[in-house]
């Protein structure tokens, strides 16, 4: 196959952002036509560089001259326009002025100078004009083409990475819903990832120092480790002729969909707003095409039908309700359940200011005694604590005394950890906790506590009864430390996420987790301080 070389129009390097410089009049060989934007080719001494489209064109040269460096113009094949076609390639620098064009806006220059004209760019990221798009299909369709790969899609993000020219380069949460075809995807957990807009892809690595590692050595390999395996992006999506969906109905926020035929079904998460945006606006851009939140089918259905079905089916529901028993002739039909109750409901249910259930699991824990070896960290019997979550569901009598039935202390204390999990609202209500946290970061341990304290004080009366009790007990499980191996800061760990949580929990739980944790661990240790 013959060679392709490529020569340049203008001068590039002078007040160019990015890019290598070069002189008009060097010859390049071909290598591939990355995108409607940049060519990579290949000078004389093999450097591999990109060079911009507009700045060069492909002429039928014999081969690369042997001194580019000394403004050589390279030998051209005879043709029946060679004359014009030579005066074209091999002119004198032109001025305007009395200076000098080399180096200046292509745009300046087509517009003053005779010769081979360069049109300025007629558009802004994401508004091609109809010959832009036409050519780009042109190039994409031609047979020396490819898609882009990983490798050169690397390399141009490092590229533009080491010249400050990133548009978007942001850490996500991504997780993949399905695969190319509509198959369900294996792998479905949110994963932490980098991700980097190229050339209508986003890249996708897996965090921000591997990114960072190969810009700063300026290469792709090293040593002994395979490209792919540490220094290549995970994966990446082609923006181009997908479809965008902002998902507004999930539990998590700032969520977008991803989908096309290629890359199959991604959804993204931005950590906050602002980047949220940036993402939103660098994916539309990219190609892809954004739709609103489908309806269900139910409702598409619904605008089909017409006036008088409508009516049909308005009167048959409104002789259902007529007829539908009243809700307090239900409830006393079906008990109420304990578990997941509201603490303040239970309480004034029970006319107590701490739920029984809490006070008589803990005395039966006490007495089989607390020097048990890793008591709350060593998990009970699973279908043993569900079947206590049972009975007490359904108001049966519990003996957690009799030690025949309930031989397993840890039984015991797998009942409590679950019965505060799945209170509607912890111990320490979800508007509190901000404050609580926010106290937990001060420097000392004096300034801590008094940050804590005019909050606990403020706390429901059934909060704050049930929170001092639970509290007094796990100081009583901490004073036998060495013996059962829980010390304060383990107690901390098991009962941090346990007795308080966030109504929407945020991206960064880990840090989260953290602090309630140090929360816990503050209380144990100022106990006495805090409910004297």
């Amino acid at each position: 196959m013959p060679m392709a070389f490529v020569v340049a129009l203008f001068d590039y390097g002078e007040g160019a952002t990015f890019g290598t410089p070069f002189k008009e009049g060097d010859v390049f060989r071909l290598i591939e036509k990355t995108n409607e934007e940049w060519w990579k080719v290949e000078r004389k001494d093999k450097t591999i560089m990109y060079v911009p489209k507009q700045f060069v064109e492909i002429r039928d040269v014999t081969s690369i001259p042997s001194s580019p460096a000394n403004n050589a113009r390279p030998t051209v094949r005879s043709s029946s326009t060679s004359d014009t076609h030579t005066s074209k390639l091999v002119r004198s620098p032109t001025t305007i002025g009395g200076m000098p064009t080399s180096g200046m806006n292509p745009a300046v220059r087509s517009s003053s100078v005779s010769g081979p004209s360069l049109p300025p760019r007629r558009y802004t990221l994401g508004e091609r004009s109809s010959n832009d798009v036409s050519e780009h299909a042109r190039l994409s369709s031609a047979s020396s083409d490819v898609e882009e790969t990983t490798e050169n899609l690397h390399k141009r993000a490092v590229e533009l990475f080491s010249t400050a020219a990133l548009k978007l380069a942001i850490p996500v949460h991504k997780k993949n819903v399905a695969l190319p075809g509509g198959k369900k995807s294996s792998a479905r957990n949110w994963i932490q990832l980098y991700c980097v807009y190229v050339d209508r892809h986003l890249l996708f690595y897996k965090d921000k120092k591997v990114f960072e590692k190969t810009k700063s050595h300026g290469s792709v390999r090293r040593k002994g480790v395979p490209d792919k395996e540490k220094d290549w992006p995970s994966s990446h999506f082609h923006l181009e002729g997908s479809t965008v969906q902002l998902i507004l109905d999930h539990k998590r926020k700032n969520v977008v969909e991803l989908s096309n035929d290629k890359s199959g079904v991604i959804w993204i998460q931005a950590d906050t707003a602002s980047q949220y945006e940036e993402l939103r606006k660098h994916v539309t851009r990219g190609g892809s095409r954004l739709v609103e939140n489908t309806c269900s089918e139910a409702q598409g259905d619904e605008e089909e039908v017409d006036d008088d079905e409508k009516k049909v089916v308005k009167k048959k529901l409104q002789a259902f309700f007529r007829r539908r028993p009243p809700l307090e002739s239900l409830q006393s039909m079906v008990k109420d359940q304990y578990f997941g109750v509201p603490l303040e409901r239970l309480c004034e249910r029970e006319r107590s200011q701490i739920p029984q259930f809490v006070e008589n699991i803990i005395l039966a824990i006490e007495e089989r005694g607390l020097d048990g070896v890793g008591i709350y960290r060593l998990s009970g019997n699973a279908s043993q604590v569900q079947k206590i979550r049972f009975k007490i569901d359904q108001e049966e009598v519990c003996d957690f005394q009799n030690r025949e039935v309930w031989d397993d202390i840890n039984v015991l204390t797998g009942a409590l950890k679950l019965f505060l999990r799945e209170l509607p609202e912890p111990v320490i209500p979800y508007a509190s906790l901000d404050g609580l946290v926010a106290a937990v970061q001060l420097p000392t341990d004096a300034e801590k506590f008094a940050g804590i304290l005019p909050i606990i004080k403020r706390l429901p009366a059934v909060n704050y009864s049930t929170l001092q009790f639970i509290l007094a007990h796990l100081c009583r499980v901490s004073a036998l430390g060495e013996t059962n191996k829980m010390m304060v800061q383990n107690i901390a760990i098991v009962f941090g996420p346990t007795m308080m949580r966030k109504e929407i929990e945020s991206c960064n739980l880990a840090m989260e987790m953290v602090y309630r944790t140090s929360l816990v661990d503050l209380m144990l240790r100022e106990y006495w301080n805090l409910f004297a």
